[in-house]
């Protein structure tokens, strides 16, 4: 095929078929592509052509590229996005829990009910850790990451339970209401161990 004199727009070959505006932006494309993964860094690139007096035709993307997938914590509440996985970020999550085991509140351990445990659901919850009232999917989640030694037992009703109280909103939200709590200090209570448990999370790049 030879270069077309009436169209000046294509060339020769491939280019009767595509504009060689077209081609160049290809070509970068798989440039950009190219490095992407050759630094396994995660990349998300629009390309959108639009033809001389035409409107918009389409786009190409490329949602990622590399070798370690985005993370699954992409919107957390709290913080950024993490690309820890899998026995990085349980063993990271263990110590977190462990340490907060390790609290003091006044003279007595600050985690020193079974309901606490729907603190550290709530944070886990509201960091991206674990999905919202997936409570099948936390209990296998907190079994993984569990401390060898805890304050109080581990049970997925008591947790389940979170759905009955306001601790059922993101951490932020939570507030004292006296039509739902009889008395202040299990609220401030929870409201302490759920704090220091973000705050030790964030400690660890969590």
């Amino acid at each position: 095929m030879n270069y077309n004199e009436e169209v000046p727009d294509f060339l020769g070959g491939l280019g009767d078929m595509l504009p060689a505006d077209v081609l160049k932006v290809l070509n970068q494309l798989l440039e950009q592509l190219h490095r992407k993964d050759k630094n396994h860094q995660g990349s998300h690139n629009t390309i959108v052509y639009v033809a001389p007096g035409a409107q918009y035709v389409g786009k190409v993307e490329n949602q990622y590229f590399g070798d370690r997938p985005p993370a699954a914590n992409s919107t957390p509440a709290y913080g950024h996005p993490t690309p820890l996985r899998g026995r990085e970020l349980e063993e990271r999550i263990r110590k977190c829990i462990a340490l907060l085991m390790a609290e003091r509140y006044g003279n007595k351990p600050l985690f020193n009910l079974q309901g606490h445990w729907q603190a550290v659901y709530r944070i886990l919850v509201d960091k991206g850790y674990c999905r919202d009232s997936d409570f099948d999917g936390f209990d296998v989640f907190i079994r993984q990451v569990m401390p060898d030694s805890v304050n109080k037992p581990y049970k997925k009703d008591s947790v389940k339970q979170i759905s009955q109280t306001d601790f059922v909103k993101p951490f932020a939200k939570w507030s004292f209401d006296t039509e739902t709590s009889n008395t202040r200090k299990p609220y401030d209570r929870m409201v302490a161990v759920a704090a220091r448990f973000l705050e030790i999370l964030e400690e660890n790049d969590l």
